[in-house]
């Protein structure tokens, strides 16, 4: 059933000397917390960029981004989008994930070119639509 959920996208830089298994350690309890939680969602890495996105109760994703504000494995948090939506875009996943390239966040972000942080944020801020297309875009690569 579809419902209006809130959902909130945004994009943050991984602290130097991040390593694979501390994105593991990230995933596995994103998995676990969201699946207890009724919050789906994405976790994008891009040469030391995140971009998340968190679906779910109002009230839940407003406590997840509180504790996902003050974790020391990232900082400068901008929130592209924050919004009621008619509904879920990760609905299969907990947490879904992908590591991809500058090149390709540039394709799926609707610019022709690799995209590094400044780019990819003033690009996705810019238009709330392009947020969601970027959105759909890395679903249907999930598929």
């Amino acid at each position: 059933m579809s419902h209006n959920v809130r959902q909130l996208v945004y994009l943050s830089n991984a602290r130097p000397g991040l390593e694979d298994g501390d994105i593991e350690n990230i995933l596995t309890t994103s998995r676990r917390n969201n699946g207890a939680r009724d919050v789906t969602g994405l976790l994008l890495f891009s040469d030391g960029v995140f971009i998340q996105a968190l679906e779910g109760i109002p009230a839940k994703i407003e406590s997840m981004f509180q504790m996902i504000s003050a974790d020391q494995r990232h900082d400068q948090l901008d929130v592209l989008f924050d919004g009621t939506v008619p509904g879920r875009t990760f609905a299969a996943w907990a947490m879904a994930y992908i590591e991809t390239s500058p090149e390709e966040m540039g394709q799926w972000s609707g610019a022709d070119r690799a995209l590094n942080r400044a780019e990819a944020l003033a690009l996705l801020s810019d238009d709330k639509g392009r947020v969601a297309d970027f959105l759909w875009r890395f679903a249907r690569a999930l598929h």
